[in-house]
Order: C-alpha cells, then sequence, then structure tokens
C-alpha cells in the first residue's frame, strides 16, 4: 500500500478540509501548526485531494513517500522491459516448440535413415514444418507405403523433436540352397589334390585333371529300375592350377591431386540456410565437397541453430613422373592387392616374374601355380514333361 504524507498551505484552509470531507477523501493524522495544515492519505486519493487544493487555491508539498509503488516507480521501464523479454522469450520457446526441430528415427536396421528422411520430404516433413500442418495418421500411412518393408510405424512429437518409432518387417526364412539339384563343376584346368564329397556322387578322382566346366561330383543318380534323381551335390574340391598375370606401369602419367580448399559458412535455421560468407562462390569442378554443422548452445542446451561450414578441395591434374625404383615399387604394389584380393586362400607353389622395359613404362607378367580350390556348384535345370 502507497501513502503520502503532505502539508497544505493557504487562506481557505477550513473550506478546503470541509471540501475533502465532502468528498470523502480520507486523512489520517490531520494537525494545523503554524497555520500549515499536516495529514496522511492513500496514493488513490492524492489525485482528489490535488483537485480540491487547485480549486481553494492551496498550496500541496509532499513530505514524505512511503509503499511499494514508490520504490518500483524510478525501475519502471527497466521492469516493463524485463516483462516485454520475458513475453518474447515466452513467444520464441512456444514457437520453436511448435515446429519440427529434428527429426529421429527409432526401430530401423535395413532401411535406412536417409530413405525415411526422403520420404518424410516428399509428404511435406522437414525441419521448420509447424505440427498443426501435418496429419499424423494420413502421414503414418502413406509412409508405410513409400517405404518398403515397414510393418508398424508410429510419429510423436516432444518440443522441437519430431521422433517416427517403427518395427520393419520380419523377412520370411531363406531358400535352403541345399535342395536345389546340383552339379560341382571345374572352373579352371587343373590337377585334383583333395576331393571332399559332400552330396552327390564322385566322378573323378584324386590326381585326376580336369578342365573348365567338367562335372567332377554329379547330382544325377540312376538306380536299377532306370529311374532317374536329382540331388544337390557339393563338396569341397582342390587342386592345383596355373594363372598368368600382368600389369603395366608407365613412367609418366596423369594423376589427380587435391588443390585449394575454401569454405562458405551457412546459418541453418529449422533447414533453411542463410549465408554467412558474403560474396563466395564455390571453385569449378571438379572438387571433392565436404560439410560440417555444429549446434549453438543457449544455456547448455543445443539451440533450432547451427553453423555449417562447408568446403569446397580443387581436383587439379597434376603430370607425374616416376624414377624406375618407384615403377618397380607400384608394380609389385599392384601384385600385392592382387594376391590379396584374389588368392588369399590359395597356396603360392611357384611364380615366375619376367619383366620388360620400354621408352614409356614396364610390363610385368608372373605366371602362378596355385593350390586352391578349383571347383562350384551349378544347377541343374530339369525339363518338366
Amino acid at each position: 500500500m502507497a501513502t503520502i504524507s503532505f502539508s497544505a498551505e493557504g487562506t481557505a484552509l477550513n473550506a478546503f478540509r470541509d471540501a475533502l470531507r465532502i468528498r470523502h477523501l480520507s486523512c489520517t493524522r490531520q494537525q494545523i501548526r503554524n497555520g500549515i495544515f499536516y495529514a496522511h492519505t492513500k496514493l488513490r486519493y492524492w489525485y482528489g485531494i490535488s483537485a480540491a487544493a487547485a480549486e481553494f487555491d492551496i498550496r500541496l508539498s509532499m513530505i514524505q513517500k512511503q509503499g511499494l509503488y514508490f520504490r518500483l516507480y524510478p525501475y519502471r521501464l527497466r521492469l516493463i522491459g524485463i516483462c516485454i523479454g520475458v513475453l518474447c522469450a515466452g513467444a520464441f520457446f512456444y514457437w520453436n516448440a511448435s515446429r519440427i526441430h529434428s527429426i529421429e528415427i527409432y526401430g530401423n536396421s535395413t532401411v535406412s535413415d536417409t530413405e525415411i528422411l526422403a520420404a518424410l520430404d516428399s509428404l511435406g516433413i522437414r525441419p521448420g514444418t509447424p505440427y498443426r500442418e501435418i496429419a499424423f495418421t494420413a502421414a503414418e500411412q502413406q509412409l508405410r507405403l513409400a517405404v518398403s518393408d515397414i510393418e508398424w510405424i508410429a510419429m510423436r512429437h516432444s518440443g522441437g523433436r519430431l521422433v517416427v518409432d517403427l518395427r520393419e518387417e520380419t523377412p520370411p526364412p531363406s531358400i535352403r540352397h541345399d535342395r536345389i539339384p546340383t552339379n560341382y563343376i571345374a572352373t579352371v584346368s587343373a590337377q585334383i589334390t583333395k576331393l571332399e564329397v559332400l552330396g552327390g556322387h564322385a566322378l573323378a578322382a584324386r590326381g585326376d585333371a580336369v578342365k573348365p566346366g567338367d562335372v567332377i561330383i554329379s547330382g544325377v543318380v540312376q538306380d536299377p529300375n532306370g529311374v532317374t534323381r536329382f540331388y544337390h551335390a557339393d563338396g569341397r574340391v582342390e587342386g592345383i592350377y596355373e594363372y598368368d598375370f600382368e600389369c603395366y606401369q608407365p613412367f609418366c602419367e596423369e594423376i589427380t591431386v587435391n588443390g585449394v580448399q575454401s569454405s562458405q559458412a551457412f546459418l541453418d535455421i529449422f533447414g533453411k540456410r542463410i549465408p554467412l560468407s558474403v560474396g563466395f562462390s564455390p571453385p569449378p569442378e571438379p572438387f571433392i565437397y565436404t560439410e560440417e554443422s555444429k549446434p549453438l548452445m543457449l544455456f547448455g542446451t543445443p539451440a533450432p541453430f547451427s553453423i555449417i561450414r562447408c568446403h569446397y578441395t580443387e581436383q587439379l591434374p597434376m603430370i607425374t613422373a616416376y624414377s624406375p625404383e618407384e615403377t618397380d615399387a607400384l608394380l609389385l604394389e599392384r601384385v600385392s592387392r592382387f594376391e590379396q584380393n584374389f588368392h588369399n586362400d590359395d597356396k603360392i607353389i611357384s611364380k615366375e616374374i619376367v619383366m620388360s622395359e620400354n621408352d614409356l613404362g614396364k610390363l610385368l607378367k608372373i605366371h602362378y601355380v596355385f593350390e586352391g580350390v578349383v571347383g562350384k556348384t551349378s544347377e541343374i535345370f530339369v525339363k518338366v514333361s
């Protein structure tokens, strides 16, 4: 409660006091000293007292002001600013919570996040979309039709997060290939060193020579009554076989190297990118493009804004010359990759290396003798009469 102590001076004090009483302007602690009227009143009566004083030509003077109103009055502009700031902050957080800030996907293992996000984008659901514009039930049904292998899906929102929970369809059991009629045939010309039959009956023995396409283990069996039956022939057949490998390395060739890297910054607001690098233009193609995103923090919490830095690395052609030692090293590296990628499980019995050289480069020829798997299963196509 705000109160005011005041004094009044003038020739018509009696009339002024009567006017206060008639107008019900309550004043307490009234006293007259040396022809001056002193009193104590509430703030809400002060304007009526001032009007009465002006009517009777009375001079009023405030002696003392008390109460919370007078304490806060000097800070009224600050209080107004604080209220406006609180309202703006509340409006911002409400606006932020009413739109999609990020999309989180749970429950997928075979279906990629990229595929689901692309399907949501085609439905108009992306960062920055207001929740009121999303028909969740219809969107869930359309998403099931747009993305295969989804058995159940549900969407919900928590603040600025749109959460997509889904369950993928249970795949049917895989077909058992051991029921398919097959033969085991040779893939290269080789001499058999190991023969292990897992199904069918063998048509070759250890030490026999086979050519590509020869049946080593047959899945066709004819019983004594002349009835032909088909089985799944399988096994493991190893043998010794030859292979010729060659590669060429020029002394001088054109390679691609990384050039100057330039960067561009964007302010990402709900999927909308606002460029921060004025006057930037990407380098001419070809180039390698990478980007990184760093969210802005607000009171220790990621804000719905982020800084995206896009990096462009030029790809420039360059003529490179190799010394004879460097050329040999490159050829041997190719040989090593060939042996590891294609014959890592095979045993190298021998290899004969022949290297020739001309004015432009070196040619490496290697004659291998391997010992390894020399066959595979081949399906039998049976004509049904």
